[in-house]
Parts: structure tokens; sequence; C-alpha cells
């Protein structure tokens, strides 16, 4: 089964052809493949699709075999495989996915700028100790603004980040994020995805932290956001309308994964 490996900011994914996985339980691949010790290793796997409404369907599935509405970092390293695995023609693309069809625009270098819709907000919660604003950004967020950078970078995150994805107030779990706002423009994040754990990026989540410091008068569009892989730009006008990520999308290898 041949495989690519690819990855946004570190947030990394294995990407198969749709004939490569036909009849295959795609959990149990996720399961197998992204474990780091006993498979290839990543956050998730990727698989473009046909689709009936826009140029191309995204599958992805996080590295429990769970499957996510969304995937920031996932959507640009899938547009850019689908051009240079010539799937698709032209460097505007639109995608499918499992919360709406964003539109994707390819730069030459790989990189893209990607319309992620709007956000939605939800009420704060306070939780173990932390305030967390709710935001949708297609799959859902809690964020949390800490006082210090030091902060974020000394947080217990693989003890945190397992108790708010899991508490009662979500539902269907949460991806949950902690962040410190730099200055108008820069912030630090780090991130606990549903489903993965701690990973070294996320595109969603970059645009939930960017949208809810803009939102709480933190910061001002456009916002670089630190995370432990890379820096993502994202911009939004504030007003309801849809929020911009601009980040990169690297291959890592090629491969075949033995079953």
């Amino acid at each position: 089964m041949r495989f690519t490996k690819m990855h946004g900011a570190g947030n990394d994914f294995l990407i198969f052809d749709p004939g490569e996985v036909e009849d295959v339980d795609l959990p149990g691949l996720a399961r197998g493949s992204c474990d780091r010790h006993f498979g290839v290793g990543a956050d998730g796997i990727l698989i473009p699709d046909s689709s009936d409404v826009a140029d191309l369907k995204m599958v992805y599935l996080n590295s429990d075999g769970s499957a996510s509405e969304m995937c920031g970092n996932g959507i640009r390293c899938l547009a850019r495989y689908a051009r240079d695995f010539e799937i698709l023609d032209g460097d505007a693309l639109t995608i499918e996915t499992g919360a709406d069809i964003n539109k994707v625009m390819l730069h030459e270098d790989g990189s893209s700028r990607v319309d992620m819709g709007p956000p939605a907000f939800d009420t704060e919660v306070g939780i173990h100790g932390y305030e967390f604003l709710r935001v949708s950004m297609g799959n859902p967020h809690a964020v949390a603004f800490l006082e210090a950078e030091d902060d974020v970078e000394t947080l217990d995150l693989r003890s945190i980040g397992p108790r708010v994805e899991e508490d009662p107030h979500f539902p269907g779990k949460t991806n949950v994020e902690f962040a410190f706002a730099r200055g108008a423009h820069d912030i630090r994040m780090r991130i606990w995805e549903r489903g993965a754990g701690e990973t070294l990026a996320s595109g969603s989540g970059s645009c939930a932290v960017a949208v809810a410091a803009i939102h709480q008068g933190l910061a001002e569009s456009p916002v670089r956001v630190h995370l432990d892989g890379g820096v993502v730009e994202i911009a939004w006008d504030g007003d309801g309308g849809p929020v911009y990520m601009t980040g990169p999308a690297e291959y890592v290898c090629e491969g075949e994964l033995l079953l």
C-alpha cells in the first residue's frame, strides 16, 4: 500500500490514493499506520476522494481512527498533493470537507491560502481552573488565554488536555488550545487535538485562537500564530466574514506500507 507523508508546520499526515484503500478498514488503517512506534507515524490520514459538489473531497481520520469534520493543515497538504500528482489542474481548488466546501489558492512554493469559512462563537465556560471560549471552525475548539507566554510553555498539556477534551461541556469532545497574545499581530499557542493528542500544529486551531483573540480585543488581523512546528498567518475582518489561513505544506517521504 503506497503512501505519501506530508506535514503542515509539523502537523503530519499519511496520504493514500483511493485505489490503495478500497475496501480497507480506514479507522484500523489510521490507528496502525499512524502509530509512531509500530507504524509510519502521523497525526492522521488523508484520502483525496471524488465529490459531487467540489473539485475534491477530503477524507480525514485522526490517529485514533476517529473522523474529523475539518483539518486546516491537512487541507493544505491535500491541495498540494492533488495538484502535484495531477489529480486536479490549476492553483484554485474547492475541497469538500465534513464541515463545508473550502476554497484553496495554491502558491508556487506549495503553500496555500484557505478560505476556512466564518467562525461561530459560543459562551465561555470555566472548567479545570481555566476560562475557555468555545469557537467552531467547522470543528469544535476550546480556547484559553494565559497571562504569560511562559505559562503556555510550561503547561502540562498532556495532563490538562485530555480532561478538557472529554469534559461533559463538550458532548462531542473538543480541540483544546492554550495561548498568549504577544502583541497585536503575534500569538503563541499550543494544542491538544481531539483524537490525536498533543501535536506540533493545527490549522483550524490556529484559526480558532486568532479569531478568539480578535473577538476579545487581544489582537488585530492579520495574526501570526506561532506553534511548536512553525507559523501560520490568519486573517479575519471580525464582522462575521470568512477566516483566511495561509501556511506551508511540505513533503516528507514516500513509501510502501506492509499490512
